[in-house]
C-alpha cells in the first residue's frame, strides 16, 4: 500500500511538471477512505472507496490491452455529479436527467487506441451547473489484479 502511494506521488507530481492533457489533479482535497479491498479469485481485485469531494477528483487507472473494468456509484449525500471516463479520449459520461445523476453502473474494455492511463473523473453539480458542492460518493471497482489504481490524497 505503502509502495502503491509513493506510486501515485511520484506520477502526480510528474503530471504536474510535465503537463498531461488526460489527467487533472484536485482543485481542492479531497478525502478518499478505503473502505474494503479484496482479491478476487487472485485475477481481480474488488475494491470500494467513499470519496468526500468539494470540487473536482480524478482517479487513475493504469491498465494493460484487453483488461476489463466494472463499476459503479452512488451520492451518499449532495445533489448530484458529472462523471466521465477518459483515456486518450471521452469514452464514457454518465446520463444527465433533470435532477442530475444520482448513480451509476459502468464497464470499459482498454484497448491500445486509448493508451494505458485511465481516469474516473468526478465533478460535484448544484443547480444542474458544474459548482464547487460538498458531496460523498462510494464508488465500486472491479479490475485485474495487475492494474494499478492511484487516488488523490490530501496533505496539511
Amino acid at each position: 500500500m505503502i509502495k502503491k502511494s509513493l506510486i501515485a506521488a511520484v506520477l502526480l507530481s510528474l503530471v504536474g511538471v510535465l503537463g498531461c492533457t488526460s489527467a487533472a489533479t484536485t482543485k481542492t482535497p479531497a478525502s478518499v477512505k478505503s473502505i474494503r479491498e479484496a482479491e478476487i479469485a487472485t485475477a481481480w481485485t474488488m475494491q470500494q472507496m467513499e470519496i468526500s469531494v468539494k470540487s473536482e477528483v480524478t482517479i487513475i487507472l493504469n491498465l494493460a490491452n484487453g483488461d476489463k473494468v466494472d463499476g459503479y456509484f452512488y451520492i451518499e449525500s449532495g445533489t448530484s455529479i458529472n462523471f466521465t471516463i477518459t483515456g486518450n479520449s471521452l469514452i464514457y459520461q454518465s446520463p444527465v436527467t433533470a435532477q442530475g445523476t444520482q448513480s451509476d453502473r459502468f464497464s470499459f474494455t482498454a484497448g491500445l487506441a486509448q493508451g494505458v492511463a485511465y481516469t474516473l473523473r468526478f465533478t460535484p453539480m448544484a443547480n444542474g451547473t458544474q459548482q464547487p458542492a460538498d458531496s460523498t460518493i462510494f464508488l465500486e471497482l472491479i479490475y485485474p489484479a495487475t492494474g494499478e489504481i492511484y487516488v488523490p490524497f490530501g496533505t496539511k
